[in-house]
């Protein structure tokens, strides 16, 4: 099982600039690798740069350029050409498909904030300090950073970002052969509908209210988006007043994210599993609707009726689509039909 955690730094004031830095340079190498595709198909020999052609060059880039990007971890300059190829791939894709092909940008300042580490140990480090009691993230050009570790790390860490959003930074850690915490069986079911009228409805008819962050803070936002347009859209330069009410207007879409990134955090999996704890809901299915399903990371799985015992082929006749109802005697709650999409009135319980 592959599991992200993603945690809160806390550098100091130098790092804080050695962090600007890294992602300056780093999207300098990002835009040179892009301007030499560019450059290489107008050529009238149509020449095809690849991946690997541009990060040979690394090499000649570090030793040409010390100070700059001869500081930096070498797997995450590769990366970075990586992730330009992605991008082109995408493209290809697109306009194969015929689909809008949206051709890769170059990228400014503001707009590249994110930087990864492919290999945990290769320029970079977790927990880097185990004999301090404050968790520790160490990056190659910028040492030890302190970071809020606020739930523990299970499985591998195999890759290390660093990112970027408003004025925080964040490690997120990408781990493998994370252990499953499977509820235990009771035989009992659930089905829980996320949507908008509600945040979630569950089979039984319990309603959790969506609690409309953006309409609480329309008010709020709406009068620093106000100022943020009496300055100009384009400009070489930014003023002072014109950098801060930028930054106003990101830091309240910030909160309204957050606010919702917690309250999904409230209400799965903490709620399920008290819930299964009280009412012995084992299997529990869910139907997304909205755009809440990234805050979710069970998916849909057929459910087995509370009934006991049940069948003995259920699970494989269910997944078929199953017979018309349950074979127990006496039990009359029809079967879910997997791989397809199911209306309200189809939830039901014994």
């Amino acid at each position: 099982m592959i599991r992200a955690y993603k945690f809160l730094l806390r550098p100091t004031a130098r790092q804080t600039a050695v962090l600007g830095q890294m992602l300056r340079d780093h999207c300098s190498l990002y835009n040179g690798a892009l301007q030499e595709r560019r450059d290489a198909y107008r050529h009238t020999s149509k020449t095809t740069v690849r991946d690997g052609d541009q990060s040979a060059q690394l090499k000649e880039i570090r030793v040409f350029d010390p100070e700059r990007q001869g500081r930096w971890a070498f797997s995450s300059q590769q990366a970075t050409p990586r992730r330009l190829d992605k991008a082109f791939k995408a493209f290809f894709r697109r306009v194969k498909a015929g689909q809008s092909p949206g051709y890769p940008r170059f990228k400014g300042v503001g707009h590249f904030d994110t930087v990864t580490f492919p290999k945990g140990g290769d320029g970079c480090r977790w927990d880097s300090t185990p004999h301090d009691a404050r968790a520790r993230v160490r990056l190659q050009g910028v040492g030890h950073v302190r970071v809020r570790q606020h739930r523990p790390v299970r499985g591998r860490v195999k890759t290390i970002s660093v990112k970027r959003e408003g004025t925080r930074w964040y490690v997120v850690l990408s781990c493998d052969s994370v252990p499953a915490e499977p509820l235990l069986p009771t035989g009992a079911m659930v089905g829980i509908d996320t949507g908008v009228a509600h945040f979630l409805t569950t089979s039984d008819g319990e309603h959790v209210a969506n609690p409309r962050f953006l309409t609480a803070m329309a008010a709020e936002l709406g009068e620093a988006q106000r100022h943020l347009a009496t300055f100009p859209k384009r400009t070489r330069q930014r003023t002072k007043r014109h950098r801060s009410a930028a930054r106003k207007v990101a830091k309240l879409h910030a909160r309204i994210r957050r606010a919702g990134l917690v309250l999904c955090a409230a209400a799965w999996p903490p709620t399920q599993e008290a819930r299964a704890s009280t009412q012995g809901w084992s299997h529990v299915l869910e139907r997304n609707l909205t755009a809440w399903t990234s805050c979710f990371s069970i998916r849909p799985t057929v459910c087995v009726p509370p009934c006991s015992p049940p069948p003995s082929d259920c699970a494989r006749r269910a997944t078929r689509c199953g017979p018309p109802t349950c074979s127990t005697a006496g039990c009359t709650t029809p079967w879910r039909r997997a791989g397809r999409t199911r209306t309200r009135s189809e939830w039901t319980s014994c």
